[in-house]
């Protein structure tokens, strides 16, 4: 029996993984050939990530206790993305944008099952970018004893 979920185990994140964290470049496309932005770059499809993404994200407090909460805000993402979804340790929250391209999503919990052990933890959030779930922003929370 432990076969089969290990084996189911590795077939969901082997057709999740590419689905959700697509790093690549610029979804527009680099600079062309005069440098200006108007020739015909080289950014994959649909790619994106923070290197390329103008928007900030910020949890606080970033250091925590588990079973603590914690907001997540973020400001200068894309209206024309959509909403945000908000990833930390498995659970997911998602937000609208005001015209300002803003948003903030109040009272994360810091769990994991029971709690978390000490240690930083990845806050992502994503919108989709050519019908692609893409990272758009990050940072982290620390937990403490």
């Amino acid at each position: 029996m432990r076969h089969i979920t290990l084996i189911l185990a590795a077939l969901a994140l082997a057709v999740a993984a590419p689905a959700i964290a697509d790093k690549g470049g610029s979804p527009n496309g680099g600079t062309g050939n005069g440098g200006n932005n108007s020739g015909s770059g080289g950014g994959n499809d649909g790619g994106g990530g923070p290197g390329w993404y103008t928007g900030s994200l910020t949890a606080t407090p970033d250091v925590l206790h588990a079973g603590d909460y914690f907001d997540v805000s973020g400001c200068g993402y894309n209206t024309d993305y959509g909403n945000v979804i908000v990833g930390f340790t498995g659970g997911s929250w998602g937000s609208p944008l005001d015209s300002n391209g803003c948003f903030t999503i109040p009272d994360i919990p810091a769990l994991s099952g029971d709690t978390l052990s000490p240690g930083t933890y990845d806050v992502t959030a994503y919108q989709y970018v050519r019908d692609r779930l893409t990272e758009t922003g990050d940072t982290t929370v620390t937990v403490v004893e």
